[in-house]
C-alpha cells in the first residue's frame, strides 16, 4: 500500500518542505524522503532503497515522519509523489547545449539582432527528459534523477524514443527544446522550427498545467517587450538563441543567457563557530584560493560543509562580494566552476585588485 505525506516548516523564519514517500517496488516497498525549499525542486534522500517487506518499510516511514514532526514540521496536503528510478545517478547519454552567459550590458545587441529569438530564463534546475521504455529525468550533467510522478504520468504519452529539454521549477516542466522525436534526431533542425515542434508535442499532451511550452519572442519589438516584462517582474534573466542554429553540445554563441543579478559558484572556505555564516573563495588560474568574504546562511538552508560548492548572488566585487545572498549548494558542479574569472567587479577594478589577504577568512 503506497503512502506519502507532505510536511512544511516555517520555524525560525524558514520556508522548508519535506516529503516522505512509501511505495511498492519489485515485490517489496521502498521509503524515500525529499527535501528542499517550498515550491522548488526536491532532492531525494533514500531511506530504504532496496525493496523490503511492508512492515519494515512502514516502520521506517512512520519513524521518519515522527522525527520530522519533532523537528518542527507540520503536516500539509499530501503533495505530489516523486518517482525514484532504481538506477538514479547513472548516465542517461543525453548531451546538452548549454547557455553562454554574457553581461546585461549586451542585451540591446541581441534584442536588435533579428537572427536571435528570446525566451525567459527560468529559476529552476535543468531537467531534460527522455521517453524510452520508461520516462527518464536527467540533470545538467547527464545523470538520471527523480521526477514528480505527475510529470512522469503525462510524459508517458510522448512518442517512444523522444527527448525534450526543459527547466524544472517546483513540479512544473518548462519545455524549450526537443532533441529527438520518435527516434528521429532533431539536433540539426533549426532552433525556431524545433520550438514549433515543442509546441505541437505539448499540445498533443493536452497542454497540461505541469508541462508548459515556454513563450518565445521573435523580432525586435517582441523581444524588447519580453525583456521589459521580465525585468519588471524581477525574473532571473533572459535567453537569446540563434533562430537557424542546430542543437549542439556544450557552450556556444548560438545560445546566450543574461542574468539580471550576478551569480557565482564558489567554495566554502570556513564556517563561523557561533553564527550562521561562512566564508567563500574562488580559485584563480594558478590554482590559488582567493577569499571573497563572508555570506550569511538563511534559516531555511542547512549550513554547508567546508569545501562544499555553493551558489551566491551578489552585486559586484570590491575586495569581497558586495551584498551577497546565499542560494544553496551546487551538487551538480565541480571545483572548475569556482574559477575567479566568473566574477563581476565594480567598474575600474579587476581580479588582480581583489584582496587576497587572510583577514577576510576571519569574517
Amino acid at each position: 500500500m503506497n503512502e506519502s505525506i507532505r510536511l512544511l516548516s516555517t520555524k525560525d523564519g524558514a520556508d522548508k518542505e519535506y516529503r516522505v514517500q512509501l511505495e511498492a517496488k519489485d515485490g517489496g516497498f521502498i521509503v524515500t524522503g525529499f527535501n528542499g525549499r517550498r515550491g522548488g525542486p526536491l532532492k531525494a534522500q533514500p531511506k530504504i532503497a532496496t525493496p523490503a517487506p511492508y512492515d519494515e518499510a512502514k516502520k521506517a516511514f512512520d519513524a521518519l515522519v515522527k522525527s520530522k514532526l519533532k523537528g518542527g514540521y507540520n503536516p500539509a496536503d499530501t503533495g505530489a509523489a516523486y518517482v525514484v528510478p532504481a538506477d538514479v545517478g547513472t548516465p542517461t547519454g543525453i548531451k546538452l547545449h548549454l547557455l553562454t552567459q554574457v553581461p546585461e550590458s549586451d542585451v540591446d545587441r541581441y534584442i536588435n539582432d533579428d537572427r536571435y529569438l528570446a525566451q525567459e530564463k527560468y529559476d529552476g534546475e535543468r531537467r531534460p527528459v527522455a521517453r524510452r521504455e520508461t520516462v527518464i529525468g536527467s540533470n545538467k550533467n547527464g545523470f538520471q534523477t527523480t521526477l514528480p510522478a505527475a510529470v512522469v504520468d503525462v510524459l508517458t504519452s510522448l512518442p517512444q524514443d523522444t527527448e525534450i529539454d526543459a527547466e524544472q521549477v517546483g513540479e512544473v516542466l518548462y519545455v524549450f527544446d526537443v532533441m529527438k522525436i520518435a527516434g528521429e534526431c532533431q539536433r540539426d533542425v533549426a532552433c525556431l522550427e524545433r520550438k514549433r515542434k515543442v509546441d505541437v508535442l505539448v499540445n498533443r499532451l493536452g497542454n497540461p498545467a505541469n508541462i508548459v511550452s515556454i513563450e518565445t519572442a521573435v523580432g525586435t519589438a517582441a523581444k524588447r517587450a519580453l525583456y521589459a516584462r521580465l525585468r519588471a517582474e524581477r525574473k532571473e534573466g533572459i535567453v537569446f538563441k540563434l533562430i537557424d542554429a542546430s542543437y549542439g553540445e556544450g557552450k556556444t554563441d548560438a545560445q546566450i543567457k543574461i542574468k539580471f543579478i550576478e551569480s557565482a559558484t564558489l567554495q566554502v572556505a570556513s564556517i563561523h563557530p557561533t553564527k550562521r555564516s561562512i566564508t567563500v573563495q574562488a580559485i584563480d588560474d594558478m590554482g590559488v584560493a582567493v577569499p571573497l568574504g563572508s555570506v550569511t546562511i538563511p534559516a531555511n538552508y542547512p549550513i554547508p560543509s567546508i569545501a562544499a560548492l555553493v551558489e551566491v548572488e551578489y552585486l559586484y566585487v570590491v575586495k569581497s562580494l558586495v551584498q551577497p545572498i546565499y542560494r544553496g549548494q551546487r551538487t551538480d558542479q565541480t571545483i572548475a566552476a569556482c574559477n575567479l574569472r566568473q566574477l563581476k567587479y565594480r567598474a575600474g577594478l579587476g581580479e588582480d585588485e581583489v584582496d587576497t589577504s587572510a583577514e577576510l577568512l576571519a569574517a
